[in-house]
């Protein structure tokens, strides 16, 4: 069934149902209420007539006397007489007095509908020539011994008339309010449903080359509301990656196109015309370099896409640090020897990192990678560490050319570089600060930077404590 797929005709189906419980349950609360209503009025009438039939016996009445007595009773003087009987029977069973109506028939007790009322009075729906009963009994005792039971009865019919017109009444109106439950779920899910519709048609229009467009954010603050602003900051968050996607696409492009136009261009002049073994031997040093430089970028561009999409599923571990910064030393030794730099590190002992241990190696051999390369030979590079208020700080000092302050806030974006060719005559890709951001911020962490031109850099990184 195609409908029930359908978010509104389940609505409708479930306020119908709840409509039709609710109604049910009230229906035969009114049902039964109006039914017992109607049976305890007559009881009370029946009980005060067997009340004066058993006076009546105790003070020698006859039986003419008694009936008088009977048909002067308030509650039947709207009564008919001939719808009024009763009957006195001996231990025996016979029956020695009764109303001129019975005709000397008997009112019989009903073993199905019979029901005690207290010690000696029970009450049941007989049936008297076709026509309904309702009657009480009561049994007389005269020093705990047998004397008389006295039956009384009147015409049922207008309470089984009542109570079936009532019945007629409760079908018809829950055929009828069912029509209408119907009717009002459908309208209210689909009042309910429009701003969603809208949501849906709206979000259909929003393609990769309509990023730009939002939900519109209208109506009371409720769930549509917040559903419109979570797809809206989804969107935002894709039109973001899309512009990434689309500057690095763009960045690649370029790097790829530089290097390959030098390439090129190098191995033109080489074949214009013979050349001696010094300038070959130039041209190819220079292709060298730029496939080195094309070989470092590829590998991080799959270092950092390989990372970048599980970040979730990095592997945090206490880290020690001592262990740590001695294999990074271990690392960019080489580095330290050609340059004959001075390194410096200085961290406490124990010193202990939470995080992934392979990022956290890459996130300082990069910073100090990028110190060591723009320090001149015989400088100085340093590594500080301490701890203060739950949190781990860990320093990268070199005294190096610096950064222009208005280059600051830029150095973090994948590519960028301060100066160009000096960055690609060191073998920068631009890659490297980009990475090391997204490691610290994997780890909960901050890196800021402070810089002077011809004076040095510090990268400042703060991490939780372990």
């Amino acid at each position: 069934m195609k409908f029930l797929q359908s978010i509104g005709w389940r609505i409708t189906i479930w306020h119908t149902i709840m409509s039709i419980i609710i109604l049910f349950l009230f229906s035969g609360f009114l049902y039964i209420t109006f039914s017992d209503m109607l049976t305890r009025k007559v009881d009370s009438v029946l009980t005060r007539e067997l009340g004066l039939i058993a006076y009546s016996l105790e003070e020698g009445d006859s039986y003419s006397k008694i009936e008088h007595r009977i048909n002067l009773l308030p509650s039947f003087k709207r009564v008919n007489q001939d719808e009024i009987y009763w009957q006195v029977e001996n231990e025996r069973g016979q029956i020695i007095a009764g109303s001129h109506n019975l005709y000397g028939q008997h009112i019989k007790d009903s073993k199905t509908t019979l029901k005690r009322m207290d010690e000696n009075t029970f009450s049941w729906d007989p049936v008297l020539n076709g026509v309904p009963l309702r009657a009480m009994s009561m049994q007389l005792k005269s020093q705990n011994k047998f004397t008389y039971k006295i039956t009384v009865a009147t015409n049922d019919r207008i309470r089984h008339f009542a109570i079936d017109q009532l019945r007629n009444i409760i079908i018809i109106c829950n055929f009828g309010f069912l029509g209408i439950s119907i009717m009002m779920g459908w309208l209210i899910s689909k009042k309910t449903l429009q701003p969603i519709h809208r949501i849906i048609n709206t979000t259909n229009t929003i393609t990769a080359t309509s990023l730009h467009e939002r939900l519109p954010i209208e109506g009371p603050e409720d769930e549509l509301q917040n559903l419109s602003k979570t797809l809206n900051g989804m969107i935002d968050r894709l039109e973001d990656s899309f512009t990434q996607i689309q500057q690095f696409t763009s960045d690649v492009s370029h790097e790829l196109r530089t290097s390959l136009t030098i390439m090129r261009g190098e191995l033109e002049v080489g074949l214009n015309r013979n050349r001696s073994a010094a300038e070959y031997k130039r041209v190819l040093h220079t292709v060298l370099e730029e496939v080195i430089y094309l070989s470092d970028m590829v590998e991080k561009f799959l270092y950092v896409s390989r990372n970048t999409s599980t970040s979730n599923q990095i592997d945090r571990k206490t880290v020690d640090g001592m262990l740590l910064f001695q294999y990074v030393r271990n690392h960019v030794l080489s580095l330290v020897m050609n340059k004959q730099i001075e390194l410096h590190i200085q961290i406490p002992d124990p010193f202990l990192l939470y995080g992934d241990e392979d990022l956290l190696r890459r996130l300082f051999i990069n910073l100090l990678e990028n110190a060591i390369k723009y320090t001149p030979e015989g400088g100085t590079v340093g590594i500080k560490a301490w701890g203060k208020e739950g949190f781990t700080y860990i320093e990268v000092i070199d005294h190096g050319i610096g950064i222009p302050e208005e280059h600051l806030p830029f150095i973090f974006q994948r590519f960028y570089r301060v100066d160009d060719s000096r960055s690609r005559s060191q073998g920068g890709t631009g890659l490297g600060l980009s990475l090391c951001k997204w490691i610290v911020e994997v780890h909960n962490g901050t890196i800021e930077v402070c810089s002077k031109p011809d004076k040095g850099t510090r990268m400042i990184v703060k991490l939780l404590a372990s």
